[in-house]
């Protein structure tokens, strides 16, 4: 009888103790499986088409300090490389964060847009170009942003979202129709 008794009470303080270990352990391996399992396509696709996005807007930018005619196109390259980078920092972390990886760099048809931009390098109509590839550039990213904040499963993913939108929407308003509104 001491024995049955003995070997019950050793039962319970084992399924006891594995309860409780278990419970503690639990959210840990829930956390850091749900932080991959949950960042849908939708999400990737906002991190790394930003990501890349900024790369280029911060590329362009840089390019268009030196190439535009203008002083309000190298103004509003001031400001797009300024918010680009802050931007793409969130990015990057979030990224991170949720075992995302990023593109090393920007899309072809980017680079290819940078290089034909280059070739009006000095001449007014460098700056018409280089404000009308931006406003695509933009309301192309907040269609995406607002998919995101709308469908994406991510709680991180959209409020990076949600946090960016103002930023882009701004900068859209500044180089609509191809005009400088610094």
């Amino acid at each position: 009888m001491y024995t049955t008794r003995s070997r019950a009470r050793s039962a319970a303080v084992c399924a006891a103790t594995l309860c409780v270990l278990g419970a503690t352990s639990l959210p840990a391996l829930a956390a850091s499986s749900f932080s991959t399992s949950a960042v849908s396509t939708l999400d990737r696709q906002l991190l790394t088409a930003a990501h890349q996005g900024n790369l280029w807007e911060i590329a362009a930018s840089q390019q268009a300090q030196s190439a535009a005619t203008t002083a309000c196109v190298k103004q509003v390259a001031v400001t797009f490389i300024r918010d680009h980078r802050a931007l793409d920092a969130g990015v990057v972390k979030t990224a991170a964060e949720l075992g995302v990886t990023l593109p090393s760099g920007q899309t072809g048809a980017q680079l290819q847009q940078t290089a034909a931009l280059k070739s009006l390098a000095g001449k007014p109509a460098y700056d018409a170009a280089w404000l009308k590839a931006q406003y695509p550039a933009h309301v192309q990213t907040l269609a995406l942003i607002d998919k995101v904040i709308a469908s994406g499963t991510n709680p991180s993913v959209k409020s990076l979202a949600k946090s960016a939108r103002p930023v882009v929407a701004r900068h859209t308003q500044m180089v609509n129709d191809g005009v400088c509104h610094a």
